[in-house]
């Protein structure tokens, strides 16, 4: 495919991206965290592991899952360093070395389960959330990372969905 036709597909994505930003810019001051800025940021993370994980409908459901589970790991995270709080310093680097050991076993899993970058990038996520986000509640940073992933996902398959179209059509014309 010459440039000229290729230039469509970059130019369909950057549409969605501003529909997104849109989106992110209208559904913000609903969503339980007041003042915040919008979390496109997540969107448009979750919708980049889309293609990471294969940009197909079961790398979107891992992806999702991922999120899930790395939201349940940093969950898991915080609740363990508060029961360490005894180890002072240390309380956090041994949680996290406790549970990060059960979230690298995750890619030995079957099927849906074993997309360990989504773990990663979702607890990171939450961490984020939760230090530097004023008003986080672990409810609401859980809430929120899945919605936004959600639509990552959404975003992820209508931009494989519509390319295809595209160079299915390209191909027919040459």
């Amino acid at each position: 495919m010459d440039f000229k036709k290729f230039i469509v597909i970059p130019t369909f994505i950057g549409f969605l991206a501003a529909t997104f930003v849109a989106l992110d810019q209208f559904i913000s001051p609903f969503l339980p965290i007041e003042a915040n800025k919008g979390f496109g940021w997540v969107t448009f993370q979750a919708w980049a592991m889309y293609f990471m994980a294969g940009g197909t409908l079961k790398g979107g459901a891992r992806t999702f899952l991922g999120y899930a589970m790395g939201i349940t790991a940093a969950i898991l995270i915080f609740k363990l360093a508060g029961l360490l709080s005894a180890a002072g310093f240390w309380m956090v680097p041994l949680a996290v070395f406790i549970v990060v050991i059960p979230m690298c076993s995750m890619e030995r899993a079957h099927a849906l389960l074993d997309f360990v970058p989504a773990l990663f990038i979702s607890s990171a996520v939450f961490f984020a959330f939760m230090n530097y986000i004023p008003n986080a509640t672990m409810g609401t940073s859980t809430f929120i990372i899945l919605l936004y992933c959600a639509i990552g996902m959404v975003y992820g398959f209508v931009t494989v969905w519509l390319r295809g179209l595209y160079e299915k059509a390209v191909m027919k014309k040459a």
